[in-house]
């Protein structure tokens, strides 16, 4: 992305950062090699990933011991293309992220400044082109200061403003198209990467399936069979490891590949934004009236120029059906591949789904008896609770018991208590006085209602 601190609308109200004489401009353009704003040297970038490569066997050589050593030493020869071709990938995006700051750089010059002058006229033109080659920026390496100095030569030809802008939207689709282009290489090994992985998992089962048919035939023996499981196992850990490194080295180049031909599509269309803002709004016409031969003259160049521009165009198409061609069959082969890789995963997951149902209702069988369990505590706790009822009422029972004795006893006790109170009130009264008890038989045939008689003197 643009680093959107910077004004770009209002880069043309500044003053020219960095001016050169228009002889330096074009003696660097003339004297630099190919460049191009996006597209990256495949022999520069293949001798990078080949140093990084051996840079990371080196360094992974130590640890051979180890599983992670293992995975990419003791594989086949599937890993090393799989590092070589990521170290590639990572390569590509290297120098593409390099010259992404080179534009977002040039993104800085102010390429149209109003020093010369606010309008764009022909007769100011050729002090904006001069300006412009006098930057220190090759065009090539640059969607900006290229597409500015196309529509400047363009403008000085035609003298039109509406076929200034049909050139500089024929121009953005060609960039467009070029960044796209660029990302062939790319998307190739990202289709590269699976199969590689897919085709280690074939062979490490192919050995795998060899080394149980060779165990099968000395199967008497069981040291040799032991020795073949140990092929078989180690077959397997060939198919399945290649899988797992190249599935991984996939999605490590598809995200920052994405995330680059992202950044670089927001670059071009800022400087789209850039065109239509400060240059076609600025270009001015000519109101006097051109002489015929002067009009035959740009008529004659503007047929010529679109002659040239012809031949560039219908190679472009090709190109772009060529692109699209390669795009259709590498979009048919990854999703092939990814095909494949969900009905494994599916398989899998299927597999883990019945293992699951599996605890499920082994621990549902364990919960029925844990329930059954709890039941039966819940029936002897049930026959504790009615046994203490029982007993509490019981008790409850001798308690009303014990409390009516208690009533008795009590009244008893008052009984007592007011007769020795009546004894106490008698015996208070007589004081000093004698009291003579004198028994007197009773007649043995007759029946008195006093049996004896008291004499008080």
């Amino acid at each position: 992305m643009i680093d959107t601190s910077v004004d770009l609308s209002s880069s043309s109200s500044s003053g020219p950062t960095t001016k050169t004489s228009g002889s330096r401009g074009s003696k660097k353009a003339a004297s630099s090699g190919w460049a191009d704003g996006t597209e990256v040297s495949l022999s520069k970038s293949a001798t990078i990933a080949l140093v990084t490569s051996i840079a990371f066997y080196v360094l992974i050589f130590p640890i051979r011991g180890y599983y992670l050593g293992e995975l990419f030493l003791d594989r086949g020869w599937v890993p090393f293309v799989l590092v070589f071709l990521m170290s590639w990938s990572g390569a590509i995006l290297f120098l593409k992220s390099r010259k992404l700051a080179k534009q977002k750089d040039s993104m800085l010059f102010d390429t149209l400044p109003i020093d010369i002058s606010e309008e764009i006229s022909e007769k100011t033109v050729s002090k904006f082109i001069e300006h412009v080659n006098g930057l220190p920026v090759d065009p090539r390496e640059s969607f900006l200061i290229n597409r500015v100095l196309r529509g400047l030569e363009h403008f000085s030809v035609l003298g039109s403003s509406s076929e200034v802008s049909s050139r500089l939207q024929s121009q953005s689709e060609i960039d467009a198209t070029a960044i796209d282009s660029s990302y062939t290489m790319l998307k190739v090994f990202i289709w590269a990467i699976p199969i590689l992985g897919f085709i280690g998992t074939v062979m490490g089962i192919s050995e795998s399936v060899g080394s149980f048919s060779g165990s099968m035939d000395a199967a008497q023996d069981i040291s040799v069979l032991k020795d073949s499981l140990n092929g078989v196992t180690g077959g397997l850990s060939t198919a399945f490891d290649t899988t797992l490194v190249a599935l991984v080295m996939s999605m490590l180049v598809m995200f920052p590949s994405s995330s680059m031909q992202k950044s670089e599509e927001d670059l071009l269309n800022w400087v789209d934004e850039y065109c239509n803002e400060n240059l076609l709004k600025r270009l001015k016409e000519s109101d006097h009236a051109s002489s015929g031969s002067e009009k035959d003259h740009r008529r004659l160049i503007q047929r010529t120029i679109d002659k040239a521009m012809a031949d560039h165009h219908a190679e472009l198409q090709t190109w772009t059906q060529k692109l699209e061609g390669i795009g259709s069959t590498l979009s048919q082969q990854v999703m092939k591949s990814w095909g494949k890789i969900d009905d494994k995963i599916r398989t899998q997951q299927e597999e883990q789904l019945n293992k699951t149902q599996h605890v499920i209702e082994k621990l549902t069988a364990e919960h029925n008896s844990v329930m059954e369990q709890m039941e039966v505590v819940q029936a002897k706790m049930t026959e504790l609770q009615s046994e203490q009822v029982t007993q509490l009422e019981k008790m409850n029972g001798d308690a009303n018991e014990m409390a009516q004795a208690a009533e008795v006893l009590s009244q008893s006790f008052n009984g007592v208590q007011q007769g020795l109170n009546g004894l106490n009130t008698v015996l208070a009264d007589l004081g000093e006085k004698q009291v003579l008890i004198q028994q007197v038989e009773a007649p043995r045939k007759k029946w008195g209602l006093f049996g004896s008689s008291r004499k008080v003197r």
